[in-house]
This record gives structure tokens, sequence and C-alpha cells, in this order.
């Protein structure tokens, strides 16, 4: 069957976007009901759920790491095909233990899996991609997981209250029709299934690299955004049971608002340029973040964090956009890039899981908030001292 390069290249757009939707739909959801799933069938505490829901990010850290230089060979559909396999078979491990050692070897299966889908899908997308095309790409890829997210933690938080095993289940059929959506128009689509690996296709283009040194500044934003991304999603769940006495799906709301916040800003930051380039832009986001949580520690009642989950979703989308940008943007090896973006952000991840369940444990979650408030304007004011001294010597150097 013939279908055009014009053609063919929408039918891919809307593919990857509606895979990346249900594949961060199950996975939000999947991370989500851990949390009371451990507390409720293994009786573990915050601190050790905390380091629980770290196995799978740090198996996809490592796996991320050591997989970049072999999967470069791979065409991409058949990396992501295999992650979505791999991912459901984990997760059904996992529902079906009771035993908390083969439930903790699930979890490392689950990481191993995760690291072939996502980093192979925003190279795929961004493949040979360049400013407002670039950007057109990149946020519709970042609406459609992100919405995913959004809804996903209000579907989980009802799932839940059915029984904690539900979510998983519910995961593992969408891990199986994302695989069956990718397999089949890649049999019907022949410009789909033409895609060849990355080092095929830079071998047969004789791309040059012309890579933005605001990738740097970025990267360290996503590790300051994402760990407050992390006690959001681990910490603040319980924080919801233990202190504000709300139910789940009442949480799953609250959750809601950030996404929905984070949806919309990806939709607005697709059609506006004004930030490109702007390393200004990038450590203002970084510095509204910390003061955000600093001011967030306050608070005590679910309406003030429903404003503090809205703002946090759009410094959040900024955030994300900006090291994706950056990251990819002149870059030849764009999955190798993506791996650099995803490895910062996981391990953003493992640091807000594991210290702000420490903390939450031993103190507070407003002493969590400290933590990272504090911690985001050290960085900021570290980036700044780097970039001004870089300047300077620059001017020195003329």
């Amino acid at each position: 069957m013939y279908v055009s390069p014009q053609k063919s290249d929408a039918i891919q757009f809307w593919v990857l976007n509606v895979a990346s939707f249900f594949g961060q739909l199950s996975i939000a959801m999947v991370n989500l009901a851990l949390v009371y799933h451990l507390r409720r069938a293994f009786f573990l505490g915050a601190d050790q759920i905390g380091v629980a829901a770290s196995i799978t990010t740090a198996t996809y850290l490592v796996f991320c790491l050591l997989g970049g230089r072999f999967t470069v060979h791979f065409r991409p559909r058949h990396l992501v095909e295999t992650s979505l396999i791999g991912m459901a078979l984990a997760v059904l491990l996992f529902v079906s233990t009771k035993t908390l050692s083969i439930a903790y070897i699930a979890l490392v299966f689950y990481g191993a899996f995760m690291s072939l889908l996502w980093p192979q899908i925003e190279g795929w997308f961004s493949r040979g991609k360049e400013g407002v095309q670039l950007n057109h790409v990149a946020n519709a890829f970042n609406f459609s997981w992100s919405f995913g997210v959004g809804i996903s933690s209000y579907i989980a938080g009802i799932l839940v209250e059915v029984s904690t095993t539900t979510p998983f289940y519910v995961a593992i059929l969408m891990f199986f029709l994302v695989f069956l959506l990718i397999a089949i128009t890649s049999a019907l689509v022949p410009g789909i299934r033409a895609v060849q690996s990355e080092h095929a296709d830079n071998k047969e283009n004789m791309r040059e690299d012309a890579s933005t040194p605001l990738r740097f500044y970025a990267w360290v934003g996503i590790i300051s955004l994402y760990s407050g991304m992390s006690v959001i999603l681990t910490i603040f769940p319980l924080y919801a049971q233990d202190v504000l006495k709300i139910s789940e799906s009442q949480t799953g709301l609250l959750l809601l608002v950030r996404g929905v916040a984070t949806c919309l800003s990806f939709l607005a930051l697709g059609k506006l340029e004004f930030w490109h380039f702007k390393k200004r832009y990038i450590f203002m986001v970084q510095l509204l973040f910390g003061v955000l949580c600093l001011i967030a520690m306050g608070f005590s009642s679910p309406l003030p964090f429903a404003f503090f989950f809205l703002f946090f979703g759009i410094l959040f989308a900024f955030a994300y956009d900006q090291s994706m940008f950056h990251g990819a943007s002149g870059s030849v090896n764009r999955s190798g890039r993506m791996i650099i973006h995803e490895v910062l952000l996981t391990f953003g991840t493992i640091l807000g899981a594991v210290v702000g369940g420490s903390i939450y444990e031993q103190l507070s979650f407003s002493k969590v908030l400290l933590v990272i408030g504090t911690a985001a304007i050290v960085l900021v004011l570290g980036e700044l001292f780097v970039a001004s001294f870089i300047e300077s010597t620059r001017k020195h150097g003329k």
C-alpha cells in the first residue's frame, strides 16, 4: 500500500502522540497505585515506600546509561514494542506476588524495560527537526504524555478505592493495546516501517552537530523540578492521607490540577518562541519554583495546595520544555541527548523520593518543601555565578 511521505509523517505524528498518551497514562497509574499498594499489601512506611518507588527509577537510570551505546543500532519501533510488552509482564509479576523481594525484582524489570521507551520515542519524533518544527513536535509529545499523567491521578485514585490491584490490571491492558497500535501501523504504513536506526540515519545523511550550551542550565532545572514532581506524586499522597485526611479520589483530583496546568502550558509553549535560547527564562523558572515551595510550607488544607499544584504545573512544563528543546536542538545524536534528559529527570525523581520520604517520615511535609525549595534557590545562584563567570571570561578574551 502506497502512502505519501506527507501522509506517512502525519500518521507517525499521531501514532507517537497517542502511544505517548496511553503509555504515560499507564505508567503514571502504576506509579501512584504503587504507593498505596506497598502500604496496604506490604505495610511499608513512607521512607520505605520512597526507597521502593525509587527501585524502578534507579533501574531506569542505570539501563538508560548502559543501553545508550547499543540502542542507536536498533530501529526505534522495535525497542518501543519490546518496552511495552516487557513492562506489562513486569507489572503482572508485581501485582501477582505476595513476597516483597519478588515485588522488588518486578520493579527492577519494570524500570529496565521502561528505559527502552521514552528516549526512543523522543529521539524518533525529533529526528531531523529544528527550530519551530522541533518546538511543534516536542510540545505535541509533551502535551500527550502530560495529559496522560494529569488524568491518571484522578483515574488511579478512583480505581485504588476499588482495590489497590485494579489500576495495575488496567495498566497492563493499556500497555498491550499500545503495543498493537505500534505493530499494526508499522505493518500498514511503509514510511513508519522504514524508519532506520539512528546510527544508520546519521551515517546516511552526514549530519553535523550544532548544539547549544544552554542545555546545561536547562538540565539543572529538570533535576530541580523533577525532585519536586517526585515529592508531589510519592510523598504528598501519604501526607494527604495522614494529615489532610482526604480520600484517594480527592487526592487524585488535587493532582489533576497540576496535570491540567501542565497540559495547557505545553499547548501554549508550543505556539510561543520567546523563550528559545534565552537563559534568563531558564533561571527564572527555577527561582520561582524554589520560592513557590517555601511559600507552600505554610499550607495546611487542600485548597491552598490546589493553587500550589496549579503554579507548579506551569513551571514544570516550562522546565521540561527547556530541557528537551535545548538538549535536542542542533544535536545529531537525538536519542543520546534524550537519554541524558531522561537520566537527569530520573535522578531528580530518585532524589525527591528518597530524601523527601526520609524527611517526611522523621519530620514533616513542610520540612520536605523547605529542603527542596532552598536547594532550588541555591542551584540558581550557582548557575548565575557560572554564567557570569563565563560571560566575563568571554569579554576579557575578546
